[in-house]
């Protein structure tokens, strides 16, 4: 044992408290993920009844999909104890959260329908991009550990 070393009680007690500060992220993120897949098998029904489905919403909504799995996935890292996980998060969810507004915001770029599940999409990746920039879940990843 060096002199560096944390108890293992010490250590699975930070672990848990990590883990309930991060839930509500996990939370928003899973959510962010059912309703991205969502999309994308109303996409697949749309298409399959002959319904048209233009291809900028085929590779909006794959990328939303995408993006949410990526998110969910590092948001898990982060919460295992990965302090670079916790900073791909802080940088990646606001890029999310600005690129969700823009594409909203341009008028006929994409149907209604497609345009208000993208907003819900924003919505539940802004709180996540606010948490994970507070000082609460940060000091659950010390610069020096």
């Amino acid at each position: 044992m060096t002199e560096t070393s944390i108890p293992a009680a010490v250590r699975a007690r930070a672990d848990s408290e990590r883990h309930i500060a991060l839930r509500p992220i996990l939370i928003l993120l899973t959510a962010f993920v059912v309703v991205s897949a969502a999309m994308e098998a109303v996409l697949v029904i749309q298409t399959a009844t002959g319904t048209p489905v233009g291809i900028a919403i085929w590779i909006r909504c794959s990328l939303v999909l995408a993006s949410s799995i990526i998110l969910l996935l590092i948001a898990g890292s982060a919460a295992r104890g990965s302090r670079p996980s916790l900073v791909r998060l802080r940088i990646i969810s606001p890029i999310v959260v600005a690129a969700v507004v823009v594409i909203v915001a341009i008028p006929g770029f994409l149907p209604d329908w497609v345009r208000i599940e993208q907003a819900v999409c924003g919505a539940l990746v802004l709180p996540v991009a606010i948490l994970v920039n507070l000082p609460h879940i940060r000091s659950h990843f010390p610069k020096d550990a």
